[in-house]
């Protein structure tokens, strides 16, 4: 039997706390919509001053919620990208490793030499990513 719900394996999972923020930008733009009708219903107990503001403030705070929510998401899309590169790189280092022959073992430097500091070579960072975690993220594993 198939699933009916899918998970796209491209799209790796959206933090907890940007659903929640999605969410309550949402409820507010809600809000501030029920806020701008009630500020034109000429209801008596309705002060026109205090719900206009109040709509315009809801809207911002609801921009204001949805537009982090949007950015925790790409940074988990980001963060899973960095992983997966990270990932691919050592894996085609180590392939390059294997196959090329050991290095012959450099001369003795000579007192000429030691007068200019050479550059060393900087050590490249790798992230190492464990299987389960890239199946959690939605990567598939080769």
């Amino acid at each position: 039997m198939t699933a009916m719900f899918e998970i796209d394996p491209d799209k790796p999972n959206i933090p907890a706390l940007a659903r929640i923020l999605s969410i309550m930008g949402v409820l507010c733009l809600m809000g501030s919509i029920v806020s701008l009708m009630l500020s034109f219903s000429r209801y008596d107990w309705v002060n026109e001053t205090y719900t206009t503001v109040g709509a315009g403030g809801a809207f911002l705070v609801a921009l204001l919620l949805v537009g982090q929510a949007k950015i925790m998401e790409m940074l988990a899309v980001v963060s899973a990208r960095l992983k997966s590169r990270f990932a691919v790189e050592a894996l085609a280092k180590s392939a390059v490793s294997a196959a090329a022959p050991a290095p012959a073992p450099a001369p003795a430097p000579t007192p000429s030499s030691q007068t200019f500091a050479r550059p060393t070579a900087q050590k490249e960072r790798v992230i190492h990513v464990p299987d389960d975690q890239a199946r959690q993220q939605g990567f598939k594993i080769r």
